[in-house]
């Protein structure tokens, strides 16, 4: 198997898979929420540990971070929550043309609301945010509430949003800052405490830790949106997110998050390395090879790319052992559909409906990346010469 969907997933690493068997094998079953007896204190003290030390990682405070089950469910409530808050004043949304589904759509979806306005933000031809018409967009609207949302790196394409202009531009004008930061904090540190973002997402299967497990840092300075909770039926997480807490896959969240602290720079050296040999491998054995935008070490270990005249939905079903997709999965790119982020790049039909996306990471090693590509550029072959 050669696993080349970093993006999509990780494999759960053996330190966190041991947290798990740790905390199964001390029996902590109970609610987390059920404070009146010893098996809901232990259990509620498990969550109490695990939150003090992600904020401690992220820079943040305890009671900024709140536990959801996942990123997508966290970018969710963030926005339902601006929208419910300040809808009645006259609220509006600035997006990225090139975000996760789960601000695009959500997005969208808010703006059948009455009292709620959204706006796409366009990028350039490397999928980076333009920022002078977001500055337009800010001016016309300042003094109303205003949310921008813009995520910290790409999932598709190895591109870096320049967060810190983002974050001034928003401060300069009065709006807040949400970040969906699930790429952003695989390939770099985030320090809550300078200042640079209002919110911010952190999805834990991404980073060698359990599915289900999504982290909103919900900060408290002018950039962060205060925000109503966008259902209702408990007090868990400070009144926001109600339902029993997931303990075992906060606990194991917390073990990926201590742990990606320390690895972070040794992964990313990684996923450097296993992109580069990838794109050098292909370049070299097929002249139809070509990539979607250039290669970034900003944004290490993604590869956006196509093959001149292939079709992607034929070339994946050639492939076997080899793992690659044709965008993020939530877009439905695994299927007949292909993604928004080629389209908003500005791309031909033809080259949208074809690209596809390699990621890499400690599921794959250096040699194993050059022979997937390999493999893929024979199948390549095989296709044109049938």
């Amino acid at each position: 198997m050669y696993y080349l969907d970093h993006c999509g997933s990780t494999p759960l690493a053996t330190e966190v898979k041991e947290s798990i068997l740790a905390f199964l094998n001390a029996d902590g079953f109970g609610n987390p929420s059920a404070v009146h007896h010893e098996v809901g204190q232990k259990a509620g003290l498990a969550v109490a540990e695990a939150r003090d030390s992600i904020a401690k990682a992220l820079g943040a405070n305890p009671t900024e971070i709140i536990f959801t089950s996942g990123a997508t469910e966290a970018n969710n409530l963030l926005l339902w929550g601006f929208a419910l808050r300040y809808r009645a004043q006259g609220c509006h949304i600035i997006f990225g043309a090139t975000e996760h589904k789960s601000i695009y759509d959500t997005a969208l979806a808010l703006s059948e609301l009455e009292g709620v306005s959204v706006f796409e933000a366009p990028v350039d031809q490397s999928g980076v945010l333009n920022l002078e018409h977001l500055k337009k967009q800010l001016i016309d609207l300042e003094g109303k509430p205003t949310l921008v949302a813009v995520m910290h790196m790409n999932n598709e394409i190895p591109a870096r949003h320049p967060v810190e202009d983002i974050s001034r531009l928003c401060v300069q004008y009065g709006a807040f800052f949400h970040c969906d930061g699930v790429q952003g904090y695989v390939r770099e540190k985030i320090d809550f405490s300078l200042g640079i973002y209002g919110s911010y997402v952190i999805s834990t299967h991404k980073i060698y830790g359990p599915k289900g497990m999504g982290i909103l840092v919900l900060g408290r300075g002018p950039l962060s949106a205060r925000v109503l909770p966008p259902y209702h039926g408990g007090q868990q997480e400070f009144g926001l997110r109600p339902g029993t807490l997931n303990t075992l896959a906060i606990v194991a969240g917390a073990a990926c998050i201590s742990l990606h602290e320390q690895a972070r720079e040794k992964r990313t050296r990684h996923m450097n390395e296993c992109a580069r040999v990838f794109v050098e491998t292909l370049s070299a054995l097929s002249s139809l090879f070509q990539l979607t935008i250039p290669m970034n070490e900003k944004v290490p270990g993604l590869v956006n790319f196509y093959f001149d005249g292939v079709d992607a939905p034929t070339l994946l079903t050639f492939l076997g052992d080899v793992c690659i997709n044709r965008g993020a999965s939530c877009t439905g790119s695994g299927g007949e559909k292909f993604s928004h982020v080629p389209r908003a790049l500005g791309l031909p039909i033809e080259v949208q409906a074809n690209v596809l996306r390699a990621s890499f990471g400690d599921g794959v090693t250096v040699q194993e990346s050059i022979k997937a590509a390999q493999i893929i550029a024979r199948r390549c072959r095989e296709i044109l010469e049938k």
